[in-house]
């Protein structure tokens, strides 16, 4: 039962930053970059736009996803519930 609750009121944690530390150290770099070679895949010198659209908030395309979910739920449920009532059927 507890593991129902558990799924239904799940925990919002926040952080906050307690100390602060300032140094006075840096960090430097000398010298210049030669690449090797050419990179591999060369970059592309076209841009193109990507096809479709983008999703907008709320927007749900398929709900196979909410359908496997809920069957994995529910099957988990039913396995913990028959456990437990076998346990207190033997004893």
């Amino acid at each position: 039962m507890s593991l129902i609750i558990a799924i239904q009121f799940p925990l919002q944690v926040y952080g906050t930053q307690v100390q602060s530390v300032e140094s006075e150290g840096s960090i430097g770099f000398t010298g210049t970059y030669e690449p090797i070679g050419p990179p591999d895949p060369p970059p592309s010198t076209s841009t193109q736009k990507p096809g479709g659209t983008l999703p907008k908030t709320n927007m749900t395309g398929s709900s196979l996803g909410l359908w496997i979910g809920s069957f994995l739920v529910a099957g988990v449920l039913l396995v913990v519930g028959n456990k437990k009532r076998k346990e207190t059927q033997e004893n």
